[in-house]
């Protein structure tokens, strides 16, 4: 039912395998919660029928949940993370066959969410997912992608992911360790354990670009952390190599100055999985 909501490798290379990006949870928590959203459906007396996620692509309102989630309501209340509500005025465009619908929300200058290049999340890739499970505001579970996969019956293509989601969780965010979006979540099988499912970042982006607007344009939300660029630490990096990667991107910033922006002590030692900030 679905639900809304071993073998042995020889490497024949002398070269280790890349490590994996591990996401700092804490900052990632901290950045993402402010533009995640509890949303009430309610009936034409005001009772809330039903409950789900949704979160903010731009700054002035414009909410991302699943097509499934608003699917026959009659009013719409976004709660915020802080307690604020927020109305939906209107729904901007919907794409049922992919459970994507785009809200539009009464509102400017809100924390919001970026979308990554097509093709960001592949098998191995570390997640992390912050909804509201059974109306449980701002729960954040962590995982990775499993795979890319078509299931049987149905012609889209989806994320199978191994972070937990439960009832209410439909239509949160799915995020890679630099806090973009790579999916929506949208449903479970409930005959499998950790058998998860998310919708591509892709099908999102093609919605927001024929609904007329552009997801490139979409901040961060502002946290500490986030008003600059970072980089988060990959197993075997120093100082120097970090720098000479990012020189590659385009983006020069010497050891020393990495040294003294993150306020790092001469002999610190730095871990994989910690985030950086970038002068």
């Amino acid at each position: 039912m679905v639900l809304g909501i071993g073998c042995l490798v020889l490497l024949l290379t002398s070269g280790a395998l890349p490590a994996a990006e591990v996401p700092d949870l804490r900052a990632l928590a901290k950045q993402a919660r402010p533009a995640v959203y509890l949303l009430a459906i309610q009936d034409d007396d005001g009772e809330t029928k039903g409950s789900g996620t949704g979160f903010l692509v731009t700054s002035d309102g414009l909410l991302v949940t699943n097509h499934h989630v608003i699917a026959g309501a009659k009013q719409i209340i976004a709660k915020a993370v802080n307690g604020g509500l927020f109305p939906v005025l209107r729904v901007v465009a919907a794409d049922p066959g992919n459970d994507l619908a785009l809200l539009q929300l009464e509102a400017k200058d809100l924390p919001c969410l970026t979308l990554p290049p097509p093709g960001s999340a592949e098998a191995g890739t570390r997640i992390a997912v912050i909804g509201s499970p059974l109306g449980l505001e701002g729960t954040l579970t962590e995982g990775i992608v499993s795979a890319r996969r078509k299931l049987p019956g149905q012609k889209r293509e989806v994320l199978q992911i191994s972070a937990a989601i439960s009832q209410g969780s439909s239509g949160s965010p799915v995020l890679d360790p630099q806090g973009r979006v790579v999916g929506v979540a949208s449903f479970l099988l409930a005959e499998g354990q950790s058998l998860h499912f998310a919708i591509p970042a892709e099908k999102l982006q093609a919605l927001i670009r024929r609904s007329g607007h552009n997801p490139s344009l979409a901040a961060p939300a502002p946290s500490p952390s986030s008003t600059a660029r970072t980089y988060t630490v990959r197993s075997g990096d120093t100082l120097t190599r970090i720098s000479r990667e990012l020189k590659n991107q385009g983006v020069s910033a010497s050891p020393e100055q990495l040294r003294t922006f993150n306020q790092l002590p001469t002999n610190a030692v730095i871990r994989p999985g910690q985030v950086l900030k970038v002068p």
